[in-house]
């Protein structure tokens, strides 16, 4: 899942989810930029093993923030290392 931040960061992220789902993985924005913790509490409740943040810095950058929801750890990566992670 995707962490929705506001407009900017939703159509980002909407590219690289694009790119996932073309590679066959599942994946998803969360619907409204509500505050993290009510998505991060989504993401638990479905089981959604990783989240992947996309703020400005990680724009900027052509990286993406991705945590695994069941360890806690966040690590920087390319979309290729997160679809490499998720096949």
């Amino acid at each position: 899942m995707f962490v929705n931040f506001g407009e900017k960061e939703a159509v980002h992220s909407l590219g690289i989810i694009g790119e996932l789902r073309k590679c066959g993985i599942s994946a998803e924005l969360f619907p409204s930029s509500d505050k993290m913790k009510k998505q991060m509490g989504y993401a638990n409740n479905h089981s959604i093993p990783y989240v992947a943040i996309i703020g400005e810095q990680e724009m900027n950058d052509g990286t993406i923030a991705v945590k695994d929801m069941a360890t806690g750890e966040q690590k920087q990566m390319n979309v290729e290392e997160l679809k490499h992670l998720l096949a």
